[in-house]
């Protein structure tokens, strides 16, 4: 069986986190997979990585298709994808985050997904689905799943290591909190010399928080990675998560670090207090406020015991959110 995965999304998303580790989870039960995104849309590098330009139309990814030797299609979030496996006579299943929108409104989109095996949606809402949204097609609803890393001691949570690292990831904006969180370290750092923050992230406000660092002299304990950056591997070293997000829509990477046994310390917002038990799995703080972060940031920096605790609590959201769930839905149709 020859599956492709499709990576789709829209100019503030891209869906590249759970397809390409269902790619990684196909293979390793002995799918040959290969995945396609357009050009500049998946950050992080993978060796089924096949990358086609955005004018591209749907005959001209058929043909590909074909030349693959692509037996299934899996698109998440691509509805280009969808009409090249109907142009290709393939079947095709189709993933979104529940309510998903396209950048520009899709008017056949129903029409569309009637053609697929089955539309997977991934529920970010309490409550029942949308029934107009979805009505007439053939849905199965999932959990958004955890994609976790072991660390590199593998029988305790990284912050057994005491190895004094402090990670952030979001878009540099003023929505991601990123502006606080370092007058937070500022106020932190001189007191903590073996702790190290890392920032994850492209976006406009890049150049002011590099003024900020240097005009605080936090070069030595700060650096800014691109989001092209190995994530998975940062929070495998990692001590703390911090995610200062303002009203994040969603919380996938909190969801991640937390499940990868990390301590957190989180601003309030709906998607956070789903994940975060407040002084048991970590910590929730006020949104926007320095003081309360930069306090609640310190208790965990010299409190040992209490990372060790929360981090081991965290890491049950695997067994909450399992991938292996995820990967069910897509089983049958890849028999």
């Amino acid at each position: 069986m020859k599956a492709v995965i499709f990576v789709g999304g829209n100019k503030n998303f891209t869906a590249s986190r759970l397809a390409l580790k269902l790619a990684d989870e196909l293979a390793n039960r002995g799918v040959a997979v290969g995945v396609m995104a357009v050009k500049g849309k998946v950050k992080a590098a993978h060796a089924a990585l096949k990358e086609y330009a955005a004018t591209a139309k749907p005959q001209t990814l058929a043909n590909t298709l074909k030349k693959e030797g692509a037996e299934r299609v899996i698109s998440f979030m691509n509805l280009t994808a969808c009409r090249a496996a109907a142009e290709a006579k393939i079947p095709f299943v189709y993933v979104e985050n529940e309510n998903f929108k396209e950048d520009k409104a899709v008017k056949d989109k129903k029409a569309l997904l009637k053609k697929a095996q089955k539309v997977v949606v991934i529920r970010t809402a309490q409550g029942p689905l949308n029934k107009k949204t979805y009505a007439g097609l053939k849905v199965q609803e999932v959990a958004n799943p955890a994609v976790w890393v072991e660390h590199y001691n593998y029988n305790k949570p990284a912050c057994f290591k005491k190895e004094n690292n402090i990670v952030a990831v979001g878009k540099l904006a003023k929505e991601s909190g990123f502006d606080t969180l370092l007058k937070t370290w500022a106020r932190l750092a001189p007191a903590h010399t073996s702790w190290h923050l890392t920032l994850v992230g492209d976006g406009t406000a890049k150049a002011a928080l590099q003024k900020f660092i240097a005009k605080h002299n936090l070069q030595a304990s700060t650096e800014i990675v691109p989001e092209a950056s190995d994530v998975y591997s940062l929070l495998r070293n990692a001590d703390i998560f911090a995610y200062p997000a303002l009203n994040p829509a969603q919380a996938d990477i909190l969801l991640d670090a937390m499940a990868s046994k990390l301590p957190c310390v989180a601003c309030e917002s709906a998607p956070v207090t789903e994940l975060v038990a407040n002084g048991i799995n970590g910590l929730i703080v006020n949104a926007g406020e320095e003081e309360p972060f930069t306090i609640a940031l310190d208790e965990l920096m010299v409190n040992w015991g209490k990372r060790v605790g929360f981090a081991v609590e965290a890491a049950k959201l695997k067994e909450r959110y399992p991938f292996e769930d995820f990967v069910r839905a897509f089983a049958e149709l890849l028999a």
